[in-house]
C-alpha cells in the first residue's frame, strides 16, 4: 500500500501532461514542450519507483533503480531547460551542451561498477539502498548532477534580479521554490539522510515530491493576469508610445501557457530601449531620450511587428505611427516608404493621418492570395480606418456597431484604431456559404452610415474624404469587384446619402463600367474579326494550294527533263538558269505547304521519335553556310527518351526554326540546338547569335501574315505555334536586338528516365 503513491503520482501527472497537450497546444511553446518532457520523465520516474519498492529480488529492484535514477537525472536538466526557456529561446548550444551532459549521466548509471558502490535492502516499506562506497561513475554521475542544482539556483536567482516585469519574477520565484522545497529538501536531503541510515526508510516518499514539483512548475507557467486597458493617456509621444506598449504587456501576461511574456521581452530587447521603460502595477512607462534616434526606433518597431506578433498588437501600433508622423516630418515619411510592403499588408498606411500616405501608393496587391471574408473585412477596415479619426467620438456611431451581433464584436479604440478579431470569431458560428454575404450586407450599411454622419458634419471636408474614400477602394479594386463590395458598396453609399458628390462618385463608377463593357465588345469585334480573316484565309490557302500545285508540279518535270538534255549538251548559263528556276518552285512548294499547313485540319500521327536522328535529318536537309558554326547538345543523349510526335510534321516545325536562325546570321554566326528533360516534357531549344528580333515586334512573330523579311508571307512561326500545340505542346522565345533570338519548344513526354548525366556535345559534320 506504501508503493502506491508512486502510482497514484503516475496518473495524475500523466493526466495532466495529456491535458496540457490538447487544451494548450503546449507543442507550440518551447516552456511548455520542456513541462511536458518533465511531466513524462516525472511518469516513467514514479512508475520504475513503484517496481523498485515492489522487487521480488535484489538484482530486479536494481534494474528498475537504473531507470529511476537516470530519470532523477534527465529530470533536472529538462527542468533548467524549461524555466530558461520563458527567459528567451533555446540555442542550439545550450541544447547541445545539455544533451551531452544526459548522455554522459546514462553512461555512468550503464557502467558496471556504479551499481556496486550500493547495497540494497529490503525493508516492511520495500527496497531501498544504503550508499556502500564511492567510485568513479558513481563520483563522476554526482558532479554533473551537482551542478546542475548550482545551475538551477544561480540561474533562477539573476533571472529574478535582472527582470523588470513583474509576472516574470513571480514565476521565477515559484521556480525556486518548488525546486528548494521539494527536489532539495524533499527528495535530494531525505534519501541522503535515509542512504546513510540517518533517516528511517517510512520518509520515503519522494513521489509526491516530484508530482508537487511539476504542479508547482505547471502553476507558475499557467500564471497571467488580467488583460490590461490603456487609458487614453495624453497626446505627448512618452505617453502614446507608453499606452501601446502597455497593451502589448497585457496582451502577453493574459496570456496562456508558455513564454508569452518573452515577446515583450524580446521587443524591448531588439528595440533597444531596456533603459527607456519601467513597469509598475502592470503598466509601463516609456521616458523618451534626445540621444535615442526616434525614426530609428519606429524602424526597428515596424521590422520586428512584421516578423511575428499577432494582428491586435500589430492594429495598436497605429497610435505610435501618428504621433511619430507629429513629431518627425519629414523624416517619418523615409520611415513609410522603407516598409510600405508590412504596412500594407498590416493596413496600418490606411489608418495614419486620415489616410496621408495612401495617395503615395502606386499598387496594393497584399490581398491578392487571401481568402475571401478575410479579403472582405480587410477592405472594410481600410475604409473605416481613414475615416476613424473623425468619426470615433460620436456615439451615434457606436449605436451603429451595436445594433448587429456581427459589428457589436469590433474594437475601435480611442486613437481610432480598429480590431476585426471579435467578428472573424463571430462569423465562425454561421454557415460557410453565407459569411461574405452577411458582411457585405452588415457592412455596407455601416460604412455608409460613418459617411452619412462625417458629411454631416459642417467642417467636413467634402472633397476630402470622398477623395480618400475613392483612393483606398481604386487600390482594392481588382478584389473588391471579384467580391461584390465595389459596386453594392457605391450604390449604397448613393442611395443612403443625398449629395451630389456622393452621387458623382457613383456615377464615375457607372461610366467606368461602361467604359470597361465597351472596350470588351470591341475585343470581342476584333476577335471575330480575326477569326473571319483566318476563315478567308484558310479557303484562300486550300484554293491556292490546289491551283498551283499541278503547274508546280509540270515546271519540275520541265526543268527535270531540261537537265537530262543539259547532260548531252553542256551549257553553264543553262544550268544556272534551271538551278535558280527550280530553287524558286522549292520556295513556292514552301509558301503552299504552309498555307495548307495552316489552314487545313492537322491529323496529327503520332509515333516513337527518336530526337537525335530527327536534328540529323533536318540538319542534312538545310544548306548550311560554312560562317555558322552549329553545335548539338542533347543532355543525357544515349538514354533520352523517344518523343511521341509526328515525326513529319514536327520535322516542319524544327526546319522553319533552324532557317529562320540561319537568316538571321547573314554574316555568320553561331547555332545551337539543346535539347532536355524536365520531369514530365522535353525542352528543344534553338538558339541564334543574330540579328534578334526588335521590342514592338515580339507581340507579332506568331501572327498570320506578319514579316519583317523582304522575302516571306510570314507564316513559318504561325504554322510553328499550330503544329507545336497539336502536340499539346508549347512554343516560346527569348530575344535581344543584336544579341540573337533563343526558341524553345515544349512537348510532354510519357516517361523519363531517372538517371541523369552531364551534357554531351554533338558536333556537327555536314
Amino acid at each position: 500500500m506504501y508503493a502506491l503513491q508512486y502510482v497514484a503520482g503516475a496518473a495524475v501527472c500523466l493526466a495532466v501532461t495529456t491535458n496540457i497537450l490538447i487544451k494548450e497546444r503546449g507543442y507550440r511553446s518551447s516552456a511548455v514542450r520542456s513541462l511536458v518532457l518533465f511531466g513524462l520523465v516525472v511518469v516513467v520516474w514514479e512508475v520504475s519507483s513503484f517496481f523498485y519498492r515492489t522487487a521480488s529480488n535484489s538484482a530486479e529492484s536494481l534494474e528498475f533503480f537504473r531507470v529511476m535514477g537516470i530519470c532523477t537525472h534527465i529530470a533536472y536538466p529538462v527542468y533548467l531547460l524549461t524555466f530558461l526557456s520563458v527567459h528567451k529561446p533555446l540555442s542550439r548550444r545550450t541544447l547541445l551542451l545539455v544533451g551531452s551532459s544526459i548522455t554522459v549521466e546514462v553512461l555512468m548509471f550503464l557502467h558496471p561498477e556504479y551499481a556496486t558502490a550500493f547495497e540494497f535492502r529490503l525493508t516492511e516499506f520495500g527496497w531501498h539502498f544504503v550508499m556502500a562506497r564511492l567510485n568513479l561513475p558513481v563520483a563522476i554521475d554526482t558532479i554533473i548532477f551537482m551542478s546542475y542544482i548550482v545551475a538551477i539556483m544561480v540561474g533562477l536567482c539573476t533571472l529574478m534580479w535582472k527582470t523588470d516585469v513583474p509576472l516574470l519574477r513571480k514565476k521565477y520565484i515559484l521556480f525556486l521554490l518548488s525546486f528548494v522545497s521539494f527536489q532539495i529538501l524533499g527528495i535530494l536531503v531525505t534519501n541522503a539522510l535515509i542512504a546513510y541510515e540517518l533517516l528511517s526508510p517510512a520518509l520515503q516518499i519522494g513521489g509526491i515530491f516530484q508530482l508537487l514539483t511539476f504542479l508547482m512548475i505547471w502553476y507558475a507557467l499557467s500564471l497571467q493576469q488580467t488583460r490590461i486597458q490603456a487609458h487614453l493617456a495624453g497626446q505627448d509621444f512618452s505617453q502614446i508610445y507608453s499606452s501601446f506598449l502597455t497593451i502589448f504587456y497585457g496582451s502577453v501576461v493574459a496570456s496562456s501557457l508558455g513564454e508569452e511574456v518573452r515577446k515583450f521581452t524580446d521587443f524591448i530587447r531588439e528595440s533597444n530601449i531596456q533603459e527607456q521603460i519601467s513597469i509598475a502595477d502592470y503598466r509601463v512607462t516609456f521616458e523618451e531620450r534626445e540621444d535615442v534616434s526616434l525614426s530609428k526606433l519606429i524602424d526597428r518597431n515596424l521590422e520586428i511587428l512584421n516578423d511575428s506578433l499577432d494582428d491586435e498588437v500589430v492594429d495598436s501600433y497605429l497610435r505610435v505611427l501618428n504621433a511619430a508622423d507629429q513629431k518627425l516630418g519629414w523624416r517619418f515619411d523615409e520611415v513609410v516608404r522603407k516598409n510600405e510592403d508590412f504596412l500594407k499588408r498590416s493596413d496600418l498606411i490606411y489608418g495614419i493621418s486620415k489616410g496621408r500616405f495612401i495617395k503615395e501608393i502606386a499598387v496594393d496587391e497584399s490581398l491578392r492570395h487571401l481568402e475571401d471574408v478575410e479579403a472582405c473585412l480587410r477592405i472594410y477596415r481600410r475604409i473605416l480606418l481613414q475615416s476613424m479619426s473623425r468619426i470615433h467620438e460620436k456615439t451615434e456611431f457606436q449605436k451603429e456597431l451595436a445594433e448587429h451581433y456581427i459589428t457589436n464584436a469590433i474594437r475601435i479604440t480611442g486613437y481610432g484604431e480598429i480590431s476585426m478579431n471579435g467578428v472573424k470569431e463571430r462569423l465562425l458560428g454561421t454557415p460557410r456559404d453565407q459569411r461574405l454575404t452577411l458582411v457585405i450586407e452588415r457592412f455596407n450599411q455601416l460604412v455608409s452610415r460613418v459617411y452619412e454622419v462625417i458629411l454631416a458634419d459642417s467642417d467636413t471636408d467634402v472633397e476630402e474624404v470622398l477623395k480618400n474614400l475613392r483612393m483606398v477602394l481604386a487600390l482594392n479594386k481588382d478584389k473588391a469587384v471579384s467580391l461584390g463590395i465595389y459596386p453594392t458598396l457605391l450604390g449604397t453609399l448613393a442611395t443612403k446619402i443625398p449629395r451630389t458628390q456622393v452621387h458623382r462618385l457613383y456615377s464615375d463608377y457607372l461610366e467606368e463600367l461602361v467604359e470597361e463593357r465597351t472596350e470588351e465588345l470591341k475585343k470581342a469585334q476584333e476577335e471575330l474579326l480575326k477569326s473571319q480573316r483566318l476563315a478567308a484565309i484558310g479557303e484562300a490557302a486550300a484554293m491556292v494550294g490546289h491551283d498551283l500545285r499541278n503547274p508546280l508540279q509540270s515546271i519540275v518535270n520541265i526543268s527535270y527533263i531540261g537537265q537530262k538534255e543539259l547532260e548531252s549538251f553542256p551549257n553553264k548559263r543553262l544550268s544556272e538558269v534551271l538551278a535558280t528556276i527550280n530553287d524558286e518552285v522549292k520556295y513556292m512548294n514552301k509558301i503552299v505547304s504552309d498555307l495548307q499547313d495552316y489552314a487545313r485540319p492537322l491529323e496529327v500521327e503520332l509515333a516513337p521519335t527518336d530526337l537525335h536522328k530527327l536534328i540529323n535529318e533536318i540538319l542534312s536537309n538545310i544548306l548550311v553556310p560554312e560562317i555558322v558554326e552549329v553545335s548539338v547538345m542533347i543532355e543525357d543523349d544515349l538514354d533520352f527518351p523517344k518523343l511521341m510526335v509526328d515525326p513529319a510534321l514536327m520535322k516542319r516545325v524544327f526546319i522553319n526554326l533552324v532557317t529562320n536562325a540561319l537568316q538571321a546570321m547573314p554574316d555568320g554566326g553561331f547555332l545551337k540546338i539543346a535539347a532536355k528533360r524536365m520531369e514530365d516534357s522535353a525542352l528543344i531549344s534553338i538558339q541564334d547569335t543574330g540579328i534578334g528580333i526588335l521590342e514592338e515586334n515580339m507581340d507579332k512573330i506568331f501572327q498570320p501574315l506578319f514579316t519583317t523579311k523582304a522575302k516571306g508571307q510570314g507564316l513559318g512561326l504561325s504554322v510553328c505555334k499550330r503544329l507545336v500545340e497539336a502536340h499539346n505542346g508549347s512554343i516560346t522565345f527569348k530575344s535581344k536586338a543584336g544579341k540573337g533570338s533563343t526558341f524553345t519548344v515544349e512537348l510532354p513526354l510519357q516517361h523519363v528516365a531517372s538517371n541523369q548525366k552531364e551534357p554531351k556535345i554533338i558536333p556537327y559534320a555536314a
